[in-house]
């Protein structure tokens, strides 16, 4: 995996999209709009993306293969293995994930740890 492909964007990642001599020295030195655009240019999909947030102060996952929907996972108390919450059609945003763990009923990790709600497990 690589993390340099985040969704997330930096401020030289943001300058390098805009067009002209700033958006080309913005990817000189660094950002990847100048990439983004010829991988779009050549018609490249991703197959498969992982990506994470820290949600309800537990791990969750994020994972969507190109011929599936993203499925969803929190991290489990102990660590020890990841239990699917969800899917979405479009990439989930944070506010979708928390969505799902409290459909779930996954209360907040320091509830948890303190013995105000039942460990996820």
């Amino acid at each position: 995996m690589n993390p340099q492909w985040r969704i997330t964007d930096d401020a030289l990642d943001t300058a390098s999209r805009s067009e002209g001599a700033w958006g080309t020295l913005a990817s000189f030195l660094g950002g990847k709009g100048g990439s983004l655009r010829k991988l779009e240019e050549l018609g490249f999909t991703n197959v498969f993306v992982m990506e994470g947030y820290v949600c309800r102060g537990g791990n969750t996952r994020m994972m969507k293969r190109f011929d599936s929907n993203w499925a969803v996972f929190a991290e489990n108390d102990a660590g020890t293995e990841f239990i699917k919450v969800g899917t979405s059609e479009s990439r989930p945003t944070y506010q979708d994930i928390d969505a799902m763990l409290e459909e779930k009923g996954v209360a907040l990790k320091y509830a948890r740890d303190i013995g105000l709600a039942p460990k996820l497990e």
